[in-house]
């Protein structure tokens, strides 16, 4: 196997888990290579290896962080695809040890380890015997987004929790206070008092869908988004589709989140769109997205530059995901 460890992922915890996640994959018969350097990034030390070797040679890719170390690998194994790389590419495997681990969550993959609990043994012996998952994937621009793309409210409340964060880490007394979700709910408050809706006109597969005003906007491609909801609980990631989630205003935006969380019954969950004053959610393959403003967006957790267009669209059976085929 080709491992990945992202050493910063969860606070530093990836690095801590390591030797449990190494005894756990020798006690499964298997052996690896390890790539650990914070630099240069996780799917470009990926790509470098895969290109360097033969990528044949290896039984699976496997991630060890959190989603932004999936997103960055994924990314890079499909430019390497795209480029004309002759040999299919391996099966990707995740060991989450981020701090949101959308994905993994999506697919009921934890690890942790506690005196109740040893989920690591489950996530490592997938990466030998789980079954391999035809995973689709969202595209925008030149990035691909394996969880979510957001436009709006929530991207903006992202981009003020990366500038303060960047601050903080000057000031070691208030950055041990204000860190993490503290520091992100915080922001959050912030931004929702103070965000106003723009005018949106979105077209779905080549037809106008919406026209109005947009607060906030979601494309999910696995089901959890933000760590802790579920606002499309039909949503699959190997059905060839995307889900969209449109938010008008305040009103609508706290509804579905407070109705949202993943551990609610899925009727609550799904309480929330019939609440909204609007369809707010779709399927499709293409959403082509026209602002009256450019405005901030994100994928998987990273930013993108601000726009006020934005055209994704769905590209079905991108990557082979394993997963654990025994039950939780």
């Amino acid at each position: 196997m080709l491992c990945v460890l992202n050493p910063a992922a969860g606070g530093g915890l990836a690095l801590r888990r390591w030797p449990r996640i190494a005894d756990a994959m020798q006690g499964c018969g298997i052996t690896w290579q390890l790539l650990a350097d914070r630099d240069p990034p996780a799917g470009q030390q990926v790509a470098e290896r895969l290109q360097r070797d033969d990528a044949g040679q290896f039984a699976a890719v496997v991630g060890i962080g959190g989603d932004g170390t999936h997103s960055s690998v994924l990314n890079a194994m499909m430019r390497l695809k795209e480029s004309g790389c002759r040999a299919p590419l391996p099966p990707y495997a995740l060991v989450p040890l981020g701090t949101g681990n959308d994905i993994a969550k999506s697919f009921n993959i934890k690890v942790r380890e506690t005196f109740l609990a040893g989920d690591i043994r489950r996530a490592v012996a997938a990466i030998r015997y789980g079954a391999d998952y035809a995973l689709d994937l969202g595209r925008v621009g030149d990035v691909y987004l394996v969880d979510a793309l957001t436009i709006g409210l929530d991207s903006t409340v992202l981009r003020e929790h990366n500038r303060h964060k960047r601050e903080l880490e000057k000031i070691p007394l208030v950055r041990r206070v204000l860190r993490g979700n503290l520091l992100y709910t915080w922001c959050a408050l912030v931004r929702l008092a103070r965000h106003h809706p723009l005018r949106a006109e979105i077209h779905v597969d080549g037809r106008l869908w919406y026209g109005g005003p947009l607060l906030n906007l979601v494309v999910n491609n696995t089901r959890v988004y933000g760590g802790e909801f579920v606002l499309c609980p039909d949503a699959y990631a190997n059905d060839g589709l995307l889900e969209m989630v449109l938010f008008t205003g305040h009103t609508d935006y706290l509804a579905k989140y407070l109705l949202s969380f993943r551990t609610h019954p899925r009727q609550i969950q799904k309480m929330a769109d019939r609440l909204s004053h609007c369809a707010a959610t779709i399927q499709g393959r293409r959403f082509q997205i026209q602002l009256s403003r450019p405005e901030s967006a994100q994928y998987d957790g990273e930013e993108l530059p601000v726009a006020a267009e934005f055209d994704v669209q769905v590209v079905p059976r991108a990557v082979c995901l394993r997963l654990p085929a025994e039950p939780a």
